[in-house]
């Protein structure tokens, strides 16, 4: 498997809304640019977010796991027109969701099947050299609860500032399908 450059590929995403060179290319060729993406901890990289289980169900948990290059860790990101970004799970179909579209720290990350609400859009916030992913409906980071620890539930969190902290920054890495 091949691994795009971690920065190119943070970029990209950074870039997939914002009306630059991402969205001036043919509609044909943008489509196979996008691909997939893992979302990898800047500090751990082979730790990832993963769809607990493999599970195809609606509420399935979202955790912190060992990069296995399964399909459970695989998001296909779909720009929106305002900056903020849609991942789709590549095992499930389903999208990275806040769980019902709350406001508060500690609010669980899921999956759920992919609407139009703001709790499951995203926007990739440049810090040092990673990403805050800030989730549309509330602000708050994709983050890990208790700390960088495999198994660990994702939830969304008030982001840490300046360069983040080692459970809040991501990298996007461009991956191909399998």
């Amino acid at each position: 498997m091949r691994i795009r450059s971690i920065a190119a590929a943070g970029a990209a995403v950074a870039l997939l809304g914002t009306g630059t060179a991402a969205s001036a290319a043919p509609a044909v060729e943008r489509a196979t640019q996008v691909n997939l993406i893992s979302l990898r901890l800047a500090m751990h990289p082979n730790q990832v977010a993963n769809v607990e289980g493999d599970s195809q169900n609606n509420g399935a948990r979202v955790i912190l796991w060992d990069l296995t290059n399964a399909e459970n860790e695989r998001w296909e990101p779909e720009s929106q027109l305002d900056g903020y970004v849609r991942l789709r799970a590549q095992s499930s179909g389903k999208c990275l969701n806040v769980a019902g579209g709350g406001n508060a720290d500690g609010a669980g990350v899921i999956q759920y099947t992919c609407g139009t609400a703001a709790n499951e859009l995203w926007k990739f916030n440049q810090v040092g050299w990673g990403y805050q992913v800030v989730a549309k409906s509330s602000g708050k980071c994709l983050n890990v609860r208790g700390g960088v620890v495999k198994g660990n539930t994702l939830i969304q969190y008030t982001c840490a500032g300046g360069a983040g902290a080692a459970n809040d920054v991501w990298l996007a890495s461009w991956e191909q399908p399998k």
